[in-house]
């Protein structure tokens, strides 16, 4: 017995030891996929309160842990992850990145606010998504991303893009929103580069939006800027690409022999000679040419389009401590055209630290310096470089070394005169060369947790030099005898100063978030225009002129002063409210009216965190929300409102000319802001702890007080119209963004995102009954107005006659003169059989403007676009497609390549031209001079511009960093490569080069008229990108 109680005892007591051996303390270091520490991570035993957190260097210590024990390891942002202990004392953990949960917070304008609590339309986009395409401007990266955002890119390089947020917003003025960067209000982010952005929210209702007040007519696009981050350690990051870009398109144009076939048919039906040169053609080209006209067949479209290389560095650092972060970068970029003689060029120098002094004070700032340069296409006497490239004449060379300038036209004896598109490319220059200082610096002082005064000053300075020089030269049939410079100097200066209290308190369920600002922005411009000449072809500079004369000369000055408050309002995360308010007012407008209030209030119901919904265990969001609000529109130029002062020298004092002032435009005291006022209606869901998510928008927007150009009485004696408040405008739509993240504990890793939107759009007034304001009317492309925005339809529909087949005969022709039983009349003058047949819309029996209709609309029946990214083990790849349907294209092109207006080189089509012996053709007759004006505004011309685009393709391979020990053991925290095609495919029915087609010299009445502007490339890259 005594034995047996012995042992009992022994037993016991190995046990206790055992027991007390199992209990351990674990440590360790959690960081993320870089190696980055992770700050601030919750670390705790599963099924207990047992826990602890990270601290700076993402360094925990845990004791009390059984040796069978699991560590919960969880941190907002990323995918929590459970790791059996297995009595191991050291637990190194990485965690991965949670996509569903990336979007947590988003910013709104004065600050950011939870995803589940915003109760406006914002749409986010992260640093991910925008460097994921290899493109200079975040426009490109972001088009078709977020649905009611339609981006507009031109091929150009360095161009700026339209960017138009749920519809159009004036009729006047450009459609681009307002930008809004690290809190300062800003005209382009062209300058900017995308590898220094962290994240884009886009404010699309007015109750999101109504906090920028008068300026967010068009929407806001606020970009944040990457700030340091307090690992301690310095991080060095790299990223690279190169690559080409090339044309996808090339017309079928007449050669040699075509284009005289057609020249003998076009002449002959005008009854014109012909050109004294086509009995000739067996002469040389030039002077000791071996050569003749007869052997020469140029292909103007290889020699007008080329491979374009473009290249981009990108070298940033990131750090600091808990006291101080800092990130700076240095960024080159390099693009040159697919067309000869277009280049884009920017440097770029960012530098943004935050810096915690004491308790109660934080410091910070951004700063920005670029420089860019870039080579534009010429477009002189109105014609586009694509338009004078498909007139080219295939049988004159391009070069010709006897001539002074060395490039060759057409002359006399050809007949023709078209602009050498290689002589415009090459020979002349224009180029823009620009500088920009950007910065903010703020001071904010944390009298509590709960409030707080933030002082935000900012500069924005820029310069920009365009130069053109058009140099001593002769084609054979014109010329310059001198060199002529000109150079404009425009200079902008911007200030910004913005005083915000901020106040942030939880009583309970009750949560309250408000915000109160003033701020001032003042902006000043002025250009400089000179123009001067020599005698020789070494003038590079204005200063190296014989005789520089000023041509022009501004300076625009204005002032806006703004007071503003928020207050957003939850009760337990379940009903959400948001009120805010903007008072503005603005130099630009007379006393009386320079002020304008813009309010703006929005409700919320997270039904999801109801009580009753708690059993269904697999929904995570379920919100329903509402907003409505007014935003202005004071796009006008400094002195809108005033009287315009003009000179000249048309006065005669005595014998000699003597300049004298007037006033040519009337002045208009009555100006006030453009008023948009907006309605959203929004439902969000989520599932599967948002794993499956969907939002649907319903919104419609009114804008009253649109700002019009109203044309003067003559006898007033006022040249210039009188810019007044004279018109509406209404749009509606609807919106719709799904996405599919898997289960991120799977090796493959794949999410899938889809948006769909539409939007409609009514003019409701203009500035009398019947009033209707038309554009677009170009001599070389019919003549006739192409597009007229009226009451009634929406804003600059594409306006002319309907075509109704072709006369095929004098009889028939005759019958049409009978209709109305008027011999003395006829039905469509000057018309023969071969000629387009017209439609008579009115029923007086006779051709005349009356006849024409609304033929088609640049606005689609909506736009979508679909992204999937997938990731297994170490590669990567992703996939984006965008898409726009319904929208016509009116295509003037088609002119130049099918009107047969002139001699000019055209389209193969022209030989499928009705004739006597042809008669089962849709293509009119040739005939020089167009006589019936068969080019004019019709249908015959509206095409279907509908296209899907595979906007990206990206295949890419993660290299393991324990392979590249040779830079130091750690080194490498980061080595990935990668190759992407840019604009790989589309599919469209589109005749022409490229079915995105946006607007010509910037006039907003233009939109979806192909004039032949600059076709957008396909881009081969491939790239790399390294961390440190």
């Amino acid at each position: 017995m005594n034995k047996l109680r012995l042992m009992c005892v022994a037993l016991l007591a190995m046990l206790g030891h055992l027991s007390y051996s199992q209990s351990l303390t674990v440590s360790g270091v959690v960081s993320d996929e870089s190696g980055v520490p992770l700050p601030g991570t919750a670390v705790v035993v599963a099924g207990t309160t047992n826990g602890t957190q990270t601290d700076f260097d993402g360094n925990y210590t845990i004791s009390d842990v059984a040796s069978g024990a699991t560590l919960t390891f969880s941190y907002i942002g990323y995918v929590t992850q459970q790791v059996a202990v297995n009595g191991r004392s050291t637990i190194n953990v990485t965690l991965l990145e949670d996509t569903a949960q990336l979007d947590e917070v988003v910013v709104v304008g004065y600050g950011a606010q939870k995803k589940e609590a915003v109760t406006g339309a914002v749409s986010t986009v992260t640093t991910e998504e925008i460097t994921a395409l290899p493109v200079a401007g975040f426009t490109e990266a972001i088009q078709g991303r977020m649905p009611g955002v339609q981006i507009t890119n031109n091929g150009s390089p360095g161009s700026d893009p339209i960017v138009r947020i749920r519809g159009i917003g004036s009729i006047t003025f450009s459609p681009n929103p307002l930008y809004v960067v690290d809190g300062y209000p800003v005209g382009s982010l062209s300058d900017f580069d995308n590898n220094d952005i962290l994240s884009i929210s886009v404010l699309k209702d007015a109750s999101a939006a109504a906090i920028y007040g008068s300026r967010a007519a068009n929407g806001v696009v606020i970009v944040t800027t990457k700030k340091g981050r307090a690992t301690g350690d310095l991080e060095v990051n790299y990223h690279g690409y190169s690559g080409f870009a090339q044309d996808t398109k090339r017309l079928d144009l007449l050669n040699r022999e075509e284009y005289l076939e057609f020249g003998r048919m076009l002449l002959t039906n005008g009854d014109a000679a012909f050109p004294s040169r086509w009995s000739n053609m067996n002469e040389p080209v030039y002077a000791g040419a071996s050569q003749t006209y007869a052997q020469t067949d140029v292909d103007y479209q290889d020699a007008f389009f080329k491979t374009g290389i473009t290249n981009q560095h990108h070298l940033s650092v990131r750090g600091g401590s808990e006291k101080s972060q800092i990130y700076g970068s240095f960024g080159y970029f390099k693009q040159e055209g697919i067309v000869v003689g277009t280049q884009y060029d920017r440097y770029n120098l960012r530098l943004n630290s935050d810096h915690q002094i004491g308790r109660g004070l934080e410091l910070g700032q951004t700063l920005t310096v670029s420089t860019a340069y870039r080579k534009n296409e010429q477009d002189p006497g109105g014609r586009t470089p694509i338009q004078n490239l498909i007139r080219s004449i295939p049988y004159i060379p391009i070069y010709d070394p006897t001539l002074p300038g060395g490039y060759r036209a057409p002359d006399g004896s050809d007949g023709t005169d078209p602009v050498n598109p290689l002589k415009q490319a090459l020979l002349d220059q224009s180029t823009n060369r620009g500088v920009r200082i950007f910065g903010t610096a703020y001071a904010q002082l944390n009298f509590s947790e709960s409030l707080s005064y933030r002082f935000t000053a900012g500069v924005d300075w820029r310069q920009d030099t365009a130069k053109q020089i058009f140099p001593i030269y002769f084609d054979g049939f014109a010329g310059n005898t001198t060199a002529d410079i000109s150079e404009t100097n425009t200079t902008f200066s911007g200030n910004y100063f913005s005083n915000q209290l901020n106040f942030n308190k939880s009583f309970g369920d009750h949560n309250l978030d408000a915000v109160a600002v003033a701020e001032r922005q003042d902006n000043k411009i002025t250009a400089l225009g000179v123009q001067g000449e020599r005698s020789s072809n070494d003038i590079v500079v204005l200063g190296g002129a014989d005789n520089a004369t000023i041509t022009s000369g501004s300076l625009n000055e204005d002032t806006l002063y703004s007071f503003l408050t928020r207050v957003n309002y939850d009760y337990a995360g379940r009903y959400l409210l948001s009120a805010s308010i903007r008072r503005d007012g603005s130099s630009k407008f007379a006393d009386g009216y320079k002020w304008g209030t813009f309010p703006g209030v929005s409700a919320g119901w997270n039904i999801a965190e109801e009580p009753f919904m708690s059993g269904l265990t697999k929904l995570s969001e379920l919100k329903i929300r509402a907003s409505w609000g007014q935003v202005g529109f004071e796009g006008v130029s400094s002195y809108a409102s005033q009287a315009g002062i003009q000179s000249n020298t048309t006065y005669i004092w005595g014998n000699t000319e003597a300049t004298g002032t007037y006033y040519d435009q009337l002045a208009n005291p009555l100006l006030e802001w453009e008023i948009t006022e907006m309605t959203n209606v929004g439902l969000d869901v989520g599932l599967y702890n948002n794993r499956l998510q969907f939002s649907a928008e319903w919104y419609e927007r009114s804008t009253d007080n649109l700002i019009l150009q109203a044309p003067n009485i003559p006898s007033l004696g006022f040249t210039q119209s009188t810019v007044a408040n004279l018109g509406a405008m209404e749009n509606w739509g609807l919106e719709f963004q799904g996405v599919y993240y898997n289960n991120p504990d799977r090796e493959f890793q794949w999410n899938i995102a889809a948006n769909i939107s539409m939007y409609r759009n009514n003019i409701s007034a203009l500035s009398t009954p019947g009033a209707t304001i038309f554009a677009g009317a170009n001599q070389d492309f019919g003549g006739t107005d192409i597009t007229r925005t009226a009451v009634g339809d929406p804003i600059q529909s594409f306006y002319g006659w309907r075509v109704d087949g072709i006369f095929q005969s004098e009889a028939e022709i005759a019958q049409y003169d009978a209709l109305d039983g008027d011999p003395s009349t006829s039905y469509q003058s000057n018309a023969a059989p071969g000629d387009l047949i017209f439609k008579d819309l009115d029923g007086d029996f006779e051709i005349t403007d009356n006849d024409r209709e609304v033929i088609g609309s640049f606005i689609p029946d909506f736009t979508y676009g679909l992204n999937f990214e997938a990731e297994y083990k170490n590669f990567f790849g992703s996939m984006f497609w965008s898409g726009v349907q319904g929208n016509d294209i009116y295509n003037a092109l088609q002119v130049t390549r099918q009107g047969g207006l002139r001699l000019f080189n055209s389209d193969v089509a022209v030989l499928d031209a009705w004739t006597p012996t042809n008669t089962d053709t849709d293509i009119p007759r040739m005939v020089n001079g167009d006589p019936n004006k068969n080019t004019r505004t019709s249908d015959r011309f509206i095409e279907d511009g509908s296209y899907l685009r595979l906007q990206n393709l990206k295949i890419g391979y993660n290299i393991p960093v324990d392979n590249l020990d040779l830079f130091g053991k750690n080194t490498v925290k980061k080595a990935q490569i990668y190759f992407s095609a840019t604009n790989l495919l589309t599919f469209t029915k589109y005749d022409g080069y490229d079915p995105e087609i946006g607007t010509r010299n910037n006039n907003t009445l233009t939109l979806g008229v192909d004039y032949g502007q600059y076709p957008r490339p396909r881009t081969i890259l491939a790239g790399i990108q390294l961390g440190f």
